[in-house]
């Protein structure tokens, strides 16, 4: 190459060891020092490229585009982002002056990011990916959920068909119906269950969280306001929940916790069937059915000046108890495989369950009720490692409750030890008796043979 164009101690020697390129051009735009990593970038040796412009360079199609060119036209620092030899490259160009010389020249950083690129690219995909799947497993979940909602609630204790019975026979009349039951004991799935058997069924079914909204909000979401009704205002106005469900059924959950100042203006729907939005002044009529929900004690809240007994009793014209869980515990297994089927179907496993942690699922207290034990099942679906999934996989805290032991002994001491067992076991085979269309496929989600499971039928006449 002959004499160095710097004449710096060691400068060839380290700027050869730089893994990045180093391109050098004088301020007519030549090319006048590269590094030994520039010329492996270029896939030329140094003769080829010093003393030449940068323009013929880039007609040559040594880089595109030209970074140094850009910085004559600018006199700027630039980065861009090159291709050369099929490989990509993240070029920094800075202009550099030299004030004894009063000169200027361009130093082109090039850094490869070809392999950067490609791993961004593959994120990127499996991103992509992922993303899909959520969204497959969400639309199947809703799915399953819509499948779920569309049948007949879950249960064949005596205290669940006393309640489907009372469901039944008020479902076609118009009655106002007061849902009452502990957290998470379905209220929301007997409420449109009411809706589905009413001849309202084709007409809106709306519902709203009283607990869930800020009063500033709440009025508005059931009411509706008129255009410029107020400050940050739809200014075309908007159409409440209640206006929505006319000819339907209007759900209020949380009644209890519905504000004091709203209360005249439900008892008033209640009522007369009539509303005035927020803003407007001529009364809105409409027809629907009310449905409210609470695991509070209203009659205590009326007590306590806390709800209005003209609403309370207007409200309380028919009133459901939804049972507890842990009073229904017949129907306590068929819940488990309902869910258990619904979720591995989501979540495409194959797993089943073994005989220990039907036992525990099945003397269980469940406080927080079917809402609990579907996020258990839910849970033990994901979290598994397992096909065959046993006591292990509940979470710790559950395992550890002291009630479930009480519950326990408690079942045990109503009946002896093998009675209590053959409940258990009867529950299990009869499920699986209804589910599979054949005794093989029965006796292999249960692991057991054919024949042990045939013996088991025949000796609780199933």
């Amino acid at each position: 190459m002959g004499k160095p164009f710097f004449n710096y101690e060691h400068f060839e020697y380290i700027c050869n060891h730089l893994k990045d390129g180093i391109f050098i051009a004088n301020s007519d735009g030549i090319a006048v020092w590269i590094n030994d990593t520039s010329t492996k970038q270029l896939g030329v040796p140094r003769s080829e490229v010093l003393g030449r412009h940068v323009k013929d360079l880039e007609k040559q199609g040594l880089f595109t585009p030209s970074v140094t060119r850009s910085m004559l036209e600018k006199k700027q620092t630039i980065s861009k982002v090159q291709t050369s030899m099929n490989r990509q490259y993240l070029s920094t160009g800075y202009v550099v002056k030299v004030p004894d010389e009063d000169t200027e020249y361009f130093l082109v950083q090039v850094k490869d990011i070809t392999e950067t690129v490609k791993s961004s690219l593959k994120l990127e995909k499996a991103e992509s990916l992922l993303q899909k799947y959520m969204d497959e497993v969400r639309e199947l979940k809703m799915k399953q959920q819509e499948k779920m909602d569309k049948q007949t609630i879950i249960g064949s204790s005596k205290k669940h068909e006393e309640m489907l019975d009372l469901i039944q026979r008020v479902a076609k009349v118009d009655t106002t119906i007061l849902l009452q039951g502990e957290t998470g004991v379905g209220k929301s799935l007997v409420a449109e269950e009411i809706h589905r058997k009413s001849n309202r069924s084709e007409k809106p079914f709306m519902q709203i969280n009283c607990g869930a909204i800020p009063e500033s909000l709440l009025e508005s979401e059931l009411f509706g306001y008129k255009k410029g009704a107020f400050t940050g205002a739809n200014q075309s106005g908007k159409v409440g929940l209640v206006e929505k469900a006319d000819g339907g059924t209007l759900f209020l959950d949380e009644i209890a916790e519905l504000p004091i100042a709203l209360q005249p203006k439900i008892l008033q729907l209640v009522q007369n069937k009539s509303f005035i939005p927020i803003g407007a002044t001529e009364l809105k009529t409409v027809d629907v059915r009310i449905i409210t929900a609470t695991n509070e004690d209203l009659m205590e809240m009326v007590q306590e000046k806390k709800f209005r007994s003209d609403l309370y009793y207007r409200l309380n014209v028919v009133s459901i108890h939804i049972p507890p869980l842990r009073d229904r515990k017949e129907d306590i297994i068929p819940l488990v495989y309902h869910y258990f089927d619904m979720y591995k179907n989501i979540y495409r496993k194959k797993a089943t369950m073994q005989t220990d942690l039907l036992d525990f699922l099945q003397t269980y207290s469940w406080p927080g009720n079917i809402r609990e034990l579907e996020n258990m099942i839910e849970r033990i679906i994901v979290t598994s490692t397992s096909d065959e999934i046993d006591i292990s996989a509940l979470p710790e805290q559950v395992l550890q409750q002291p009630e479930h032991d009480e519950q326990h002994l408690k079942a045990v001491e109503e009946q002896s030890l093998p009675e209590y067992l053959e409940q258990i076991e009867k529950t299990i085979i009869e499920h699986a008796k209804n589910k599979h269309d054949s005794t093989r496929k029965a006796a292999k989600q249960l692991g057991l043979t054919q024949s042990s499971y045939m013996r088991r039928l025949k000796k609780y006449n199933l």
